[in-house]
């Protein structure tokens, strides 16, 4: 049975999740490359508590880090969405992880430019959220082509090492 997308690109399908998807979830966030530059790769109970709460930031806001699948063959490619800022429902922190299967055809990009899309045109946020590891040149880069611009440095992770975040207005 095909997909049901409420939000795609030229290349890709964004769906919920399912409790199905769990064996997915696991094989993105336990890929070292994939983890590198968050804390490293995740065992099968850090994939779960994840996978937990994307189903639940779902459920309780209508967003989440959702699963994206490649049109041509419902492959699938990673998760790409949204999750609130530091508690706010009205900034929201924009993110992707493609699957290193996929890595080759740069669906980064086109996978946040969705996500951005239905950010500021389906939930109205008043500003998108961006950051990436210390030392993430690509994350950076596609970060600054996406049109955030720097905004600040904050403590992530169970190391507390500073990030640097950039911010995006809509255009208004």
């Amino acid at each position: 049975m095909p997909a049901t997308y409420f939000l795609t690109t030229l290349r890709l399908g964004f769906r919920h999740w399912s409790l199905e998807d769990l064996p997915l979830a696991r094989e993105l966030w336990s890929d070292p490359g994939v983890m590198r530059f968050m804390g490293g790769p995740m065992n099968a109970t850090q994939s779960l508590a994840r996978f937990e709460l994307e189903m639940s930031r779902q459920q309780r806001f209508g967003f989440c880090y959702w699963p994206i699948e490649l049109l041509a063959d419902g492959s699938f490619a990673g998760v790409c969405g949204l999750r609130p800022y530091h508690d706010s429902t009205n900034v929201l922190e924009v993110g992707v992880h493609v699957h290193p299967r996929h890595w080759s055809l740069r669906l980064g990009e086109e996978a946040a430019r969705g996500a951005i899309a239905y950010a500021f045109d389906t939930l109205h946020a008043e500003a998108l959220i961006a950051g990436h590891g210390p030392g993430h040149t690509n994350s950076q880069q596609l970060i600054e082509r996406l049109g955030f611009r720097f905004s600040h440095e904050e403590p992530w992770g169970a190391d507390g090492v500073l990030h640097p975040f950039y911010e995006l207005r809509p255009e208004r």
